[in-house]
């Protein structure tokens, strides 16, 4: 395989599939937060995804059907992102149509 040299420093190899090596992605990462800083809110949210992945991951959460259809293929929603083991399992389209109703 040949290798191919990127971004800034010149030295390291990209990433397969990637724009940046794993430093420099990492250095642009760190830069562009800078710019777009998340909100508290935001930030709740993300921990409580990252928490409730963990728990998925390890085994203590199962993924479940749909709530509302019976679909086999679900995903995790919040209700209360206080609550990040409070998972209502939906999917994708019912997901979609719950918080259409919420905004609205």
């Amino acid at each position: 395989m040949k290798e191919i040299k990127c971004c800034q420093c010149l030295e390291n190899v990209r990433r397969k599939g990637q724009r940046y090596c794993l430093k420099c992605h990492a250095a642009n990462m760190r830069y562009w937060r800078t710019l777009h800083p998340i909100t508290p809110l935001q930030q709740q949210k993300s921990n409580c995804r990252s928490y409730a992945h963990v728990y998925l991951k390890r085994g203590k959460l199962q993924k479940q059907s749909c709530d509302q259809c019976g679909d086999i293929d679900s995903e995790m929603h919040h209700s209360d992102y206080r609550k990040p083991l409070l998972i209502t399992w939906l999917c994708r389209s019912c997901h979609l149509s719950l918080h259409d109703h919420v905004e609205h």
